[in-house]
């Protein structure tokens, strides 16, 4: 596997963690001795980190990009640096990482998983970026209480909610034993009410961008999906401009770049990449 963690410091001009990276959550490049002519831009979700896409790395660098997946900030450190860090830091790391790769590619294209979807939409739009390829793009949440969250989040910072480890999942990172573990400690055992209201903000900059997005747009929705409806997916094939495709997988979940049904992953994959190298 190609893959280096040596990449440009897409996050200098944003939010700077306190608490050090994991290993899993470190930014990487999957990039050819001779530059290809095409990148794309991977951008991950919600609590995720960029291990999370890998598998996707792997597939767009064997079929003849090179492929680089930011670090959001607050992702991959702590819990306190999650809420710390805000929509404009998010979107701004991707924002700079697509103007630092146009400076070297011909082409930029964009993947973007969960709420890295919806920031994939945005930095699409404001670039005109010809091809975007969406996984379940959280572009409608209907978990979010945009109503009660819109108090409740200046007086409650984090919420423990149930959470363990499940070995079925697998990744294609080089990380630490206690990866999982220990981000599973920081993030994903709580909800974090200002964070989630950073989340909305950011879904609703991407769902005004589509009316006047135009690059070529494919999106995939999974059946088993509990997080993002099918209704996200018409949103965007929806739209008055470019071409643009939905599938959907009956037997994909939400984490589709790592889903634990691999037919329904290798699909995923295929699909995007697929889009992606059509002349």
């Amino acid at each position: 596997m190609h893959i280096s963690y040596d990449v440009f410091d897409w996050n200098k001009n944003h939010y700077q963690d306190r608490a050090p990276v994991r290993k899993c959550a470190r930014a990487w490049q999957m990039v050819h001795q001779d530059l290809a002519p095409k990148a794309v831009l991977l951008v991950h979700g919600f609590s995720g980190y960029p291990g999370e896409l890998v598998r996707p790395g792997i597939d767009l660098y064997d079929s003849g990009f090179d492929v680089f997946a930011p670090r959001l900030p607050g992702h991959g450190t702590s819990g306190d640096d999650f809420l710390a860090s805000k929509a404009e830091d998010w979107i701004g790391t991707a924002y700079d990482a697509y103007v630092n790769l146009s400076k070297s590619y011909k082409k930029v294209y964009l993947v973007g998983h969960s709420m890295g979807g919806a920031i994939a939409t945005i930095i699409s739009d404001a670039f005109d970026a010809e091809r975007l390829a969406l996984l379940a793009p959280a572009l409608l949440i209907p978990a979010i209480p945009v109503g009660k969250l819109r108090l409740f989040r200046h007086f409650v910072k984090r919420q423990r909610i149930s959470w363990e480890s499940d070995p079925e999942y697998h990744f294609h990172y080089e990380g630490d034993e206690d990866d999982d573990a220990f981000l599973g400690s920081e993030y994903w055992s709580f909800t974090f009410p200002p964070s989630v209201w950073e989340l909305e903000k950011v879904r609703r900059h991407a769902v005004a961008c589509l009316d006047h997005l135009k690059a070529d747009t494919l999106v995939i929705s999974g059946g088993l999906d509990k997080t993002v409806p099918q209704a996200s997916s018409r949103l965007v094939t929806e739209k008055a401009k470019g071409k643009n495709k939905h599938l959907h997988i009956p037997a994909a979940s939400h984490y589709m770049p790592y889903d634990k049904n691999l037919p329904a992953q290798d699909k995923v994959m295929e699909s995007v990449v697929s889009w992606l190298v059509q002349k």
